[in-house]
Parts: C-alpha cells; sequence; structure tokens
C-alpha cells in the first residue's frame, strides 16, 4: 500500500561512493528527515535544520554536525579540522578537495548531501 504523503513528498537520493544509480545509501524526504536506504516511513536517522543535523526527530539543542560553507564540523565546532568537504555533487574526507568520494548526490541538494557524508563517516 503507497501512502499519500509518499507520492506528494518530495525525495532527494544519496549513494554512496561515485555511485549515481541502485540502491541509495539514504533518502531525504521533503528538504528535512533523512531515513536509511529507500524508506520513507517510519522514524528517521536524522532532521536536516538549516545548516544543522540532528539525530532523530529532534531539531533544537546540541546538533551531531554543522555545515559551514562547504565544510562539515562535528557538533557545533566552527573551526578546525572539517570532518568531509562538499564539492558540487560530492564530498570528500576532510579538508581535501579531490580524491575518492565518499557520497554523491545526483541532483546536489546540499541538505542530502550533509546528511549522507555525515551517516557515511559517523552513522
Amino acid at each position: 500500500m503507497i501512502l499519500l504523503r509518499e507520492l506528494l513528498g518530495k525525495h532527494d537520493l544519496a549513494f554512496k561512493g561515485i555511485a549515481v544509480s541502485g540502491s541509495p545509501f539514504i533518502t531525504l524526504v521533503n528538504g528535512r528527515r533523512v531515513f536509511k536506504g529507500h524508506s520513507v516511513s517510519g522514524y528517521p536517522l536524522y532532521t536536516v535544520v538549516g545548516n544543522k543535523l540532528f539525530a532523530g526527530t529532534a531539531v533544537s539543542g546540541r546538533p551531531l554536525a554543522t555545515l559551514v560553507g562547504d565544510l562539515i564540523f562535528k557538533g557545533i565546532e566552527v573551526s578546525g579540522t572539517p570532518l568531509a568537504k562538499l564539492s558540487g555533487r560530492v564530498s570528500f574526507k576532510g579538508i581535501a578537495g579531490a580524491g575518492s568520494p565518499i557520497v554523491t548526490v545526483p541532483s546536489g541538494n546540499v541538505a542530502t548531501l550533509f546528511a549522507a557524508t555525515y551517516h557515511a563517516l559517523r552513522g
């Protein structure tokens, strides 16, 4: 049975590595809730609010990660060595802007890339 909210919701997919098709790593629903694989219902892994990533359905408190420009930092840190760098449709570990990508988001959606990168590194 397909729920109406699943048909009307905007889904964005992220894939591990350089892949752009196949089974997705995570799915972002309506630019906010992050689910594992193709799932679009149930309890989310993360919630994206602006430039912060929270666990589960939380939308306030201490974030798991913060996005500053194209860099992802752990928690509320916004300086020092980043966890990853976003570059277009892909992300790279640390400050590197080249090499083997951690995840790829075909649409280039920053929120999806942010959540997928964090999940690949820390999830």
